[in-house]
């Protein structure tokens, strides 16, 4: 048997994770609250056996991104009714014989939006149709907002559509209708991504638009800089990055979380990576 000591240790798993900020985030959350964490990443393609791996190595909780958010419901022995509804895990705790899910993007899209926009009487458009999608459209509906899904691939943004009761809108067609709040929740744009721009024309931007995107490295991405230009009001991926995150810290150690502390680790990171 290998179990770790002296310190817990945690995890974000991925494909692609090279980019990701959730370490310098976490383990600056474990040194400002004084939890004996350490936060690491993994390259995972096969999520079912790597995260028996993982278990077996013993540890303590996993933040989960794309592409697995959905294919890690399977290798839960318990998912929360949030997660169930939303249909992707982002989070997972140990549990002694395997795992435990929930979703805390979700809250990362809210609590991103809440201090500069109500949800009250507007209408959101989220572009995308994986995980992240599924958690801003849940947070949308759950705030009481209309909620329209595009992607790039009508047929999966569509069956999304349907899943959550709101409207599809074919991406090409979006100037032609008018959005309060957007997410942007493709890897497009995103370092290393094969695709550079959703090609949207400056039609479709509104200087009353609050416009987010899920990507952050880079943090302008040509989504964001395209919404800039035209006088949105911009959101940047740190901020779901941040709540989410704010979320997961507490379910893993059950105190509150570092929130100064885990946001200045962000910007230094991005700070640093962009040197």
């Amino acid at each position: 048997m290998i179990r770790p000591v002296q310190r817990e240790l945690y995890a974000v798993i991925g494909h692609p994770v090279a980019h990701s900020l959730s370490p310098a985030m976490m383990n600056r959350a474990f040194a400002a609250g004084r939890h004996p964490g350490c936060y690491l990443a993994f390259e995972v393609s096969e999520p079912a056996s790597d995260l028996e791996l993982l278990h077996r190595l013993g540890l303590r909780g996993i933040s989960v991104t794309l592409p697995h958010k959905r294919a890690v419901m399977k290798c839960c022995e318990s998912i929360d009714e949030t997660a169930r509804a939303i249909g992707a895990v982002n989070t997972l705790r140990r549990t002694p014989r395997s795992w435990e899910g929930r979703n805390t993007d979700w809250l990362g899209v809210s609590e991103a939006f809440r201090p500069v926009s109500s949800f009250t009487g507007k209408r959101a458009l989220v572009i995308g149709a994986g995980g992240a999608a599924r958690a801003a459209v849940f947070a949308f509906l759950r705030e009481g907002t209309r909620v329209a899904v595009a992607n790039r691939g009508a047929e999966r943004g569509l069956r999304l559509a349907r899943e959550f009761g709101c409207e599809f809108v074919p991406l090409i067609e979006v100037s032609r209708q008018r959005f309060d709040l957007v997410v942007h929740c493709t890897p497009v744009g995103m370092i290393g991504a094969a695709a550079h721009s959703l090609d949207l024309p400056d039609a479709f931007f509104r200087p009353e638009m609050v416009v987010m995107d899920a990507v952050y490295r880079p943090l302008w991405t040509p989504f964001l800089i395209q919404a800039r230009a035209t006088g949105c009001r911009i959101l940047t991926g740190l901020e779901m990055l941040l709540h989410q995150g704010l979320a997961q810290y507490q379910w893993w150690t059950g105190n509150a979380a570092p929130a100064a502390a885990m946001r200045a680790a962000l910007e230094q990171a991005l700070e640093k990576g962009n040197r």
